[in-house]
């Protein structure tokens, strides 16, 4: 007697879970991707990373051109997020009560122009944005029947002599349209220190900027 076999069956029911699970899996990865991006890699911080770069390449530079001078505390740089402050006392740059630069004083300012262009020619863009220049005096009564009167006067035609030697007489010279200069004669003292208190604050505020115009 021959044995009779059932037809085979066939399991028709297909588990969707782990593929469903796969998916929201990626697009869970997909939003978090999204939102690092969005708070990590967003144009301001990338601006904010670029200016960042810049300033210390120029600080690298700067204090290797300047050491000396760094030492004997002739010269100041203090950072301060996207700028840097570089702070000539002003026996360096001018006759106590002239605002005419004497040679020394010429002197650093080509260098500071050379350091700008070096760092500058490295760069794929722009390294500044704005440099500003400002002068200060101390608070000894200033008066003279000639120009300058006063200490105001004095603190601005220091800083307008500064900014025209780098835009006009350094080689090359800096872009005097990304340039301004402001005096506040005895306003901002640093302290009791007079001679600390005369000085020009050179203000470089680097460019967040990938590419040059």
């Amino acid at each position: 007697m021959k044995a009779t076999f059932g037809a085979p069956t066939i399991d028709t029911e297909v588990n969707f879970w782990p593929a469903m699970i796969d998916m929201l899996t990626s697009l869970l990865m997909f939003f978090l991707l999204i939102y690092f991006v969005q708070h990590n890699v967003n144009p301001a911080s990338l601006a904010a990373e670029i200016a960042r770069g810049k300033q210390q390449r120029f600080t690298d530079v700067f204090n290797r051109e300047f050491a000396g001078e760094i030492e004997h505390k002739e010269i100041r740089l203090t950072a301060d997020v996207n700028l840097l402050q570089v702070t000539f006392g002003e026996e360096i740059l001018f006759p106590l009560g002239r605002y005419t630069l004497q040679a020394r004083g010429e002197t650093m300012l080509r260098r500071l122009a050379g350091v700008v262009h070096e760092v500058d020619n490295s760069s794929r863009s722009p390294l500044y944005d704005q440099i500003q220049i400002e002068g200060h005096t101390d608070s000894t009564n200033l008066q003279h029947s000639t120009y300058p009167h006063d200490n105001w006067e004095l603190s601005s035609a220091r800083s307008l002599e500064v900014l025209r030697f780098l835009s006009r007489r350094a080689s090359p010279p800096l872009n005097e349209h990304a340039m301004s200069a402001n005096g506040y004669a005895d306003t901002r003292p640093l302290g009791d220190d007079h001679a600390r208190n005369r000085r020009i604050e050179i203000r470089i505020y680097f460019s967040g900027r990938e590419t040059r115009p």
